[in-house]
């Protein structure tokens, strides 16, 4: 028997065939299958590719799929989420299908499967999900560039931009983010951002200047430090407002921090811990262990599993 789990982000899908004592068979990436941002056939298509990729790595056929666990971003409407079950029905029809966001995978993937807890994201974008021991949930952010996801990749590479053209036009105070930016960017002057920026599409090349403003912000530019407070105040403040709607502020829970912007050696991450010490001084601070992908796994056989004890029960 094998469960599958997907890990579906803005940028990039990351697939993991797992087998029932818990070890990842084989892994594969492709690109982003966000359903609201990209094409729907490329979607069904990239989703089949990964399938195909890891079943073929570990040998095995698609009858021997028991459960496929599907963490997306961009399944916050049930048509969504509907149309993606349709299609694992087509590609693996005997096997029980789990879809729910990707801050869902992130979650399971802090706590080992299981939906109890708050998670907070910031990679391209950002988002915060939380599940009290009732099973409801609440969630802030995930908005997507435009509507609001302050605190994600984009928005500090956005603002990183901003301050680079303030400096420019003297309207903002000098950062070593322009010669940064540039330099890794191999762009001559502060002009030729426009081309940059405006000449790809999607979010994620700007989101991948956040790590630049983590570099500048440890060798103390004021600016860039400024950026990752202000985008430690905006996770903390959507996750105050995940936390107290759920009454969980006096309670111990995990609270998983995921995305690359939160790693564990981030600034950003030691800026963000110190605020919702104050929000939830009860909770656990959880870095995942698991692989986003491999908690979609786990959370789609414990699903597939409860549903079999229902059935049961009801006989």
């Amino acid at each position: 028997m094998i469960t599958l789990g997907i890990d579906g982000g803005g940028t990039k899908t990351r697939c993991v065939a797992v087998s029932e004592d818990g070890e990842v068979l084989a892994t594969t990436t492709v690109g982003s299958t966000n359903i609201n941002a990209i094409e729907h056939g490329t979607v069904r298509e990239r989703l089949a590719e990964a399938i195909v990729t890891v079943l073929s790595q570990a040998s095995a056929e698609p009858d021997e799929v028991v459960a496929v666990g599907l963490g997306m971003s961009g399944v916050g409407r049930p048509a969504d989420a509907q149309l993606v079950r349709q299609w694992m029905a087509e590609i693996l029809p005997h096997a029980y299908t789990y879809v729910d966001n990707d801050a869902v995978a992130a979650l399971a993937s802090g706590t080992g499967g299981d939906l109890y807890g708050v998670v907070i994201i910031s990679g391209t974008g950002m988002i915060v999900l939380g599940v009290d021991g009732a099973g409801q949930r609440r969630r802030a952010g995930g908005w997507g560039a435009i509507l609001g996801d302050p605190g994600g990749g984009f928005s500090i590479g956005a603002a990183a931009l901003q301050s680079i053209t303030a400096a420019a036009d003297g309207s903002g105070p000098v950062t070593t983010l322009t010669a940064r930016v540039l330099a890794d960017l191999h762009l001559r002057e502060v002009q030729d951002l426009v081309a940059w920026t405006y000449g790809q599409p999607g979010w994620a090349h700007v989101a991948g200047l956040a790590r630049l403003v983590e570099e500048c912000a440890r060798e103390n530019d004021e600016m860039a430090f400024r950026i990752l407070t202000w985008a430690a105040d905006n996770l903390a403040q959507r996750a105050a407002a995940v936390i107290r709607g759920l009454a969980l502020e006096n309670h111990a829970f995990p609270l998983v921090l995921a995305g690359g912007n939160l790693a564990d050696n981030r600034l950003l991450r030691r800026l963000l811990a110190s605020r919702l010490e104050e929000v939830a001084p009860h909770a656990e601070i959880v870095t995942p262990h698991l692989d986003a992908a491999v908690g979609a796994a786990l959370l789609a056989l414990k699903q597939a599993w409860k549903r079999e004890q229902e059935k049961q029960e009801n006989r």
